[in-house]
């Protein structure tokens, strides 16, 4: 073996080998199953050995040349004195020793023979059985071959039907071919040139341009003698076959086969990165979105809350101004004296008219202004939606890449967009519902919106829980405050007590108002806020999840890259 196989023969094939095993495992995370079997095939493609064709007539001693030429303890070719001359045995490594009938004219024997996984033998019958059967070489085995050695006997090496196979082997297989004279051991040197000679000369008939002569003698080289020419034949093939620059040529050409994996997988690595990228800058824009739309809502609350606490203080300062009138010295010395002859002019009804005054004015009043500002919120929680949703659709076809290698994660990267834009259309469908012209009508239907966390749903709910609420708290505290009237009992040194619960009882309004209002409208924002962000948690975490695998990818794509880098530059030396 040492000397047919190049000394670096191995190290190669490890690396290489090595390389392959790398980028298949990185084409099977991707989970391309098509791109795999392509590693996988060009990595079979390295470990196939050099596939040798042996030609020659019956009883020219092919079978003693392969087995002198490989050196084996183990016979390779069986040498029998009545050879089975219509058979092309293909013969290959295997664990065990069989032989396999492919069909009527070849077997496929295998030998635990370690040489034959470098070298894999085709030897044929005669030239003659070749030549009615040259289909089964000529397409299945001369193509893929490394070599092709025509043996002769050395004495007579002119039998027309040896030469004629030459014609069924193209020019371009020609250059293959090599002449090997065996039992050279049987003629005088000078008989031997000659011959030699004549056989360069009928080689060069055919085409075959300085074609390489050898004259062998397998029986000294099997007995170890020396002067075989086993030396000079073993040395070309080495030389020009198995190793040395065509050896780097043969290895460098299954690096350039694969260079088409590496480009779409680099190209894919590139689509792949821009996309994470314009994902990550996609999030992080809607993220800038909704905190600008929660800024705009927060100042638009901000803003309401003034409004209802203008109107507020508008109305109840109207009545507060009545209820200090009446609570003048002339004024209750009336009403007590007329409360005699007439009941509803007693400073009870005239408190419970006072009330019931304060309730008629605030509560339009402030539901006026509650039905105005929650419009606008919802139509900017509205319009915020529609905005995210807009950037979605954008999102989606930002990155268009039809490249094969990703084609699983794009798929992946497709399917959450898509949940991600069908969930935020809900939002904005459920805003357009909530805000029709009609929805003040169906406020008390929308209830248990409040109890489920619904978030366009809550709007209809503040209208009438924080309107009613604050109205009536706000009127049963004045009624609560002043109570007292009712059982006559004020006296002119009660009435700044009296006056100073009254303005009490408003500021206290006020502020529940104020903390009502606030508290729904916040609730309400941040469950619009929640409801947005957890339409995007798949998407974050599918997102999340590709970038750390990307990272890995990237780290494996450039180890084998610079792998190939250092693999070309040694055979390019």
């Amino acid at each position: 073996m040492a000397g047919i196989i190049d000394k670096n023969y191995d190290h190669y094939i490890t690396v290489i080998d090595d390389i392959f095993n790398d980028l298949q495992q990185l084409t099977l995370s991707l989970n391309n199953q098509k791109m795999s079997a392509t590693v996988g095939n060009i990595r079979g493609r390295l470990h196939e050995p050099f596939l040798f064709v042996i030609v020659g007539e019956v009883k020219v001693g092919k079978s003693s040349f392969v087995n002198a030429l490989l050196q084996t303890d183990k016979e390779v070719c069986k040498v029998a004195p009545d050879p089975c001359t219509d058979t092309i045995q293909q013969i290959v490594y295997g664990e065990e020793e069989q032989t396999i009938q492919i069909n009527d004219h070849l077997l496929k024997i295998t030998l635990p023979v370690d040489i034959l996984q470098k070298i894999a033998i085709v030897d044929t019958p005669g030239t003659n059985t070749i030549i009615t059967h040259h289909t089964e070489i000529t397409e299945k085995f001369i193509p893929v071959s490394d070599l092709i050695v025509f043996v002769f006997e050395a004495k007579n090496p002119y039998r027309q039907s040896a030469w004629q196979f030459l014609d069924y082997i193209s020019n371009e297989w020609r250059k293959k071919v090599i002449f090997v004279l065996q039992q050279a051991d049987l003629l005088e040197p000078d008989e031997l040139e000659v011959n030699k000679n004549g056989v360069v000369q009928y080689a060069i008939k055919y085409g075959i341009s300085n074609p390489q002569v050898f004259t062998v003698s397998a029986k000294k080289e099997l007995r170890g003698l020396p002067d075989s020419g086993f030396d000079q034949i073993r040395e070309f093939i080495s030389h020009t076959i198995t190793g040395g620059n065509n050896l780097r040529l043969k290895i460098k050409s299954l690096l350039d086969t694969s260079k088409n994996v590496m480009h779409s997988i680099e190209e894919g690595i590139t689509t792949t990165k821009q996309q994470l990228d314009t994902d990550s800058a996609f999030r992080n824009k809607v993220n800038s979105l909704l905190d600008s739309a929660a800024l705009k809502t927060d100042n638009q609350i901000n803003n309401l809350i003034d409004l209802l606490i203008k109107e507020y203080d508008k109305v109840t300062s109207d009545i507060q101004r009545q209820f200090e009138h009446g609570l003048g010295i002339f004024t209750l010395i009336r009403k007590s004296f007329l409360s005699i002859f007439n009941e509803k002019e007693s400073l009870r009804e005239w408190i419970k008219e006072l009330v019931q005054k304060l309730e008629y004015a605030l509560k339009p009043a402030l539901e006026r202004r509650l039905r105005e500002g929650v419009m606008n919120i919802a139509d900017s929680v509205r319009q915020m939606a529609e905005i995210i949703d807009a950037e979605i659709r954008k999102n989606k076809a930002a990155i268009n890449s039809n490249n094969e290698v990703f084609t699983d994660i794009a798929n992946k990267r497709q399917d959450k967009l898509e949940k991600l834009h069908a969930g935020i259309e809900t939002i904005v469908t459920e805003a357009e519902e909530y805000i029709s012209n009609d929805m003040f009508e169906k406020s008390s239907s929308l209830v248990p919106g409040l109890a489920t966390g619904g978030s366009i749903a809550i709007i209809g709910v503040i209208l009438m829980t924080v309107t009613q609420g604050a109205v009536l708290d706000i009127t049963g505290g004045i009624l609560s405050a002043v109570g007292l009237l009712g059982a006559g009992v004020i006296t002119l040194t009660q009435r700044s007590k009296i006056i100073a619960e009254f303005t009490a009882e408003i500021d206290k309004g006020r502020e529940k108002l104020r903390h009502q209002v606030t508290d729904k409208l916040d609730t309400y924002q941040n469950e619009v806020r929640t409801k947005i962000d957890n339409n995007f948690l798949e998407f974050d975490a599918f997102l999340h999840t590709q970038q750390q695998k990307f990272t890995l990818l990237h780290t494996q794509y450039d180890n084998i890259k610079q792998k190939f880098y250092k693999t070309n530059k040694e055979l390019e030396m």
